[in-house]
């Protein structure tokens, strides 16, 4: 970090203006925040400071925009009530954090039986070509079709995240994450999409290209990915975008 200015904390050196972005919670009796740095894949080493229980990169704000990514998140009519319905999801809130990892398996479950990869298809959803598909649009093409589809890694973690967003509470839980890799050769700047969920006090990534794995029961949850994408940096997005309402400012740290 090219730093003309420093302010310590502990024993690490923060550009002041990254401390004033901050806005986290203070993580000791002292009222002093706590800091230390990650290792990753593809970008060195970055700050990461404590926020809550969990670690977000130091001074990275996610992507709050709503209308590009979830138009319309909050309508419903008869046709979300029938995709709804077909999940399988109750409408009662979620008691226990079981409950919460089972109705995420529910919703995996019901993507890996009722989903298909073709991109023509998918380029059909958009009723407006400036925004990524709404519930409504998955829910009118699901009607007429009696299934969804999906094409490339952010078409996959846009609609697990909106299905996840729309059937369990609370919605700070969800967000769709976007990690680097170098798969192929790309360039470490290439990223990689997928879903970061929060259950049990910590949060997980959950790929949905890697639908076709088994679902692990609450007892064994763990992060999900693709084994043969080797090179992406799962645990350390570096960008991340929230489901509406969800309150999620920062960007966590995804542990396997």
């Amino acid at each position: 970090m090219d730093v003309m200015e420093e302010t310590v904390y502990g024993h690490w050196s923060v550009d002041p203006k990254v401390f004033e972005k901050l806005e986290i919670s203070k993580a000791s009796t002292l009222g002093t925040p706590i800091w230390k740095k990650m290792a990753t894949k593809h970008e060195g080493d970055v700050l990461y400071s404590k926020y809550w229980n969990f670690w977000v990169r130091a001074g990275v704000k996610s992507d709050l925009r709503t209308d590009p990514f979830f138009r319309d998140f909050e309508k419903a009519n008869a046709n979300t009530d029938k995709l709804f319905k077909n999940i399988g999801i109750p409408k009662t809130k979620t008691e226990t954090e079981e409950e919460v990892w089972s109705r995420i398996g529910k919703v995996w479950n019901w993507l890996k039986s009722n989903v298909q990869d073709n991109g023509t298809e998918y380029a059909t959803l958009f009723s407006d070509q400036n925004h990524w598909p709404s519930i409504l649009d998955f829910a009118n093409y699901y009607v007429n079709h009696n299934k969804l589809v999906w094409a490339a890694c952010f078409s996959k973690a846009h609609l697990f995240a909106t299905l996840l967003g729309k059937t369990i509470d609370p919605r700070f839980r969800f967000a769709i994450a976007e990690a680097h890799h170098t798969e192929g050769g790309a360039p470490a700047t290439a990223s990689h999409v997928y879903v970061a969920a929060y259950v049990t006090d910590r949060w997980y990534y959950l790929d949905p290209t890697a639908i076709y794995k088994a679902f692990p029961d609450f007892s064994q949850r763990a992060s999900i990915g693709v084994d043969s994408f080797a090179t992406v940096d799962y645990e350390h997005p570096h960008d991340l975008i929230p489901v509406p309402l969800s309150g999620l400012e920062f960007v966590p740290y995804l542990p396997k």
